[in-house]
């Protein structure tokens, strides 16, 4: 039987980032009924850019072939959270998420990884690339004045009013599904040039 990883590309997130995760949080349990949700461990929040889910081992140094490639020349850029959201909508909230403001370097990433890893063979992603921070997930069957509560919760947190961060690098990430939540660990790294990098060229 052929080995499979469960894996995803992704960039990491700073400490201020976590940080501000970790605020934005607090702020929302104040107002959440208790056990209405599902948090994310703060650790494993990550901007994700492409979700591959079960792949053969053997595939791995293809996706490092084409997380080089698109590394190669492109400069370290500026990132950041901010808001808070829901996932369909604040009315029928089934995800909570931080925002990621929008820049043209992430789109610009994001859209080199999925054109090259289609071109290796791997499914392309059939929505939009909407970046967010998965904070935490409504439990199943929730009741309607719950949801009406987290909503309520989600619109009107008062949190910072967002945290930036350097994305100088994304790595392939691989994940192991435990009954404590899923466990990750890098598998490679891909890093961008920075300023001072070019400077001393």
């Amino acid at each position: 039987m052929e080995h499979t990883l469960r894996s995803f590309i992704a960039i990491p997130l700073s400490a201020d980032v976590r940080r501000w995760l970790a605020d934005a949080r607090a702020a929302l349990e104040r107002g959440l009924p208790s056990g209405a949700v599902r948090w994310t461990a703060i650790d494993g929040i990550h901007i994700t850019l492409k979700f591959l889910g079960e792949i053969p081992a053997a595939r791995v140094d293809a996706i490092r072939a084409v997380m080089d490639r698109a590394a190669a020349g492109r400069r370290a850029f500026t990132v950041a959270a901010e808001g808070l959201g829901c996932f369909p909508s604040l009315r029928r909230p089934r995800v909570i998420w931080a925002g990621v403001r929008a820049q043209p370097e992430l789109d610009a990433l994001q859209k080199q990884l999925e054109d090259g890893l289609a071109a290796a063979g791997f499914p392309r992603e059939q929505r939009a690339f909407a970046p967010h921070l998965t904070l935490a997930r409504v439990r199943d069957g929730a009741a309607e004045n719950v949801l009406e509560a987290i909503g309520r919760s989600v619109g009107t947190a008062q949190i910072k009013s967002a945290a930036e961060m350097a994305a100088d690098e994304f790595c392939l990430f691989r994940s192991v599904l435990k009954p404590g939540g899923p466990e990750y660990s890098i598998l490679f790294t891909a890093a961008l040039c920075s300023v001072a990098a070019e400077g001393k060229a």
